[in-house]
């Protein structure tokens, strides 16, 4: 299997990918990319295909595109094709690679149909993994009944009238031949009269595979803005998880930087009620330093109190709870020091 921004092709071994869709619609490069890749990791080169993609090692690795009639050789294009289809089976095996562009094509069209299903079939039971195009509607069925084969196809922009060289994996494509025939210079009466000589059930189905491919277009129109909107919500995401992560450490820093602060009034505060009782332990103090240490504890219990601006900062620092051990403690220690004073 490889990918690209544009393409997922996928074949394996015992199974056969039948590509479908209009002439220069790209089917023949699909079936080069598929050998491309498979001989560049056989040669060990580096490939261009999408993250997370896988290329088998095949071998071998068959192909039959193109025309080789010769005059020279006594073959015509048909015979041409023959001719390697006999030597492509008889190499077919697990781990062979089968590439087979407009298999039995150049003859009439039933038996060719007929021949080309058998050989897919053939070359499936043998275990090979295989990759055809073609326009035979047998081919396109096959998918429908036989599990070993899936459809693929490739796009026309019918209002550009050129190729979009798009792969679309598990849907049939249309042929659109009078479209391409329009599109090459064909005067438009001959297409009408052209178009007026199918059956029926070959314009219906044309229709059909064209409102498929409509509607798939439509849906990967769809995936494709919500992967984009799913990208941008996980960006925006980031950046709010970031910015959260930014506010969280400058408010962690702005705590740590508070508290610093309050340790540092609570140990001024300690400070000068150690300095308030020396005073009040002399046995000979003047009356200016008792009303000092009066005044100094009193300051003290004011920076400490709930109301104060250690209380405060403590209380923003707990998330408001005015019932902490710290504050409880410092209050018993200031009433202690008060009843000592009164005493005195």
């Amino acid at each position: 299997m490889c990918s690209s921004d544009l393409n997922d092709l996928a074949v394996r071994a015992g199974r056969v990918l039948v590509v479908s869709g209009p002439n220069a619609g790209g089917k023949t490069v699909a079936l080069k990319t598929l050998g491309m890749a498979a001989l560049m990791a056989r040669a060990g080169l580096a490939l261009p295909v999408a993250e997370g993609s896988r290329v088998g090692w095949f071998d071998p690795v068959s192909c039959d595109v193109g025309d080789d009639q010769s005059i020279a050789r006594n073959l015509s294009t048909f015979s041409a094709h023959v001719t390697y289809l006999g030597a492509v089976l008889a190499a077919a095996r697990p781990g062979a690679l089968v590439l087979l562009d407009e298999l039995a094509s150049g003859t009439d069209p039933e038996e060719g149909a007929a021949l080309a299903a058998a050989v897919l079939e053939s070359l499936a039971a043998k275990g090979a993994a295989v990759a055809v195009t073609t326009h035979y509607e047998l081919l396109k069925t096959l998918a429908v009944r036989d599990e070993r084969f899936e459809n693929a196809s490739v796009g026309f922009d019918l209002a550009a009238m050129s190729p979009t060289f798009t792969v679309t994996l598990g849907i049939p494509g249309a042929s659109s031949a009078l479209v391409v025939a329009q599109r090459y210079g064909v005067p438009e009466a001959v297409v009408a009269r052209a178009r007026s000589l199918l059956p029926e059930h070959a314009g219906s189905r044309e229709d059909v595979l064209r409102r498929l491919h409509d509607e798939e277009r439509a849906a990967r129109m769809v995936r494709a803005a919500v992967e984009d909107e799913s990208r941008a919500i996980a960006r925006l995401r980031a950046e709010l998880e970031a910015e959260r992560n930014a506010l969280r450490a400058r408010e962690q820093s702005r705590l740590s930087r508070e508290g610093q602060e309050l340790l540092q009034a609570l140990r001024a505060a300690r400070e000068e009620l150690r300095e308030a009782e020396q005073r009040l332990r002399r046995k000979k103090a003047a009356e200016a330093e008792l009303r000092e240490a009066e005044r100094a504890i009193a300051r003290v219990a004011e920076a400490v109190s709930v109301t104060g601006p250690i209380g405060r900062a403590l209380d923003a620092q707990k998330g408001g709870d005015r019932k902490s051990t710290r504050l409880n403690s410092s209050h018993l220690v200031i009433s202690y020091a008060v009843f000592c004073l009164k005493k005195k």
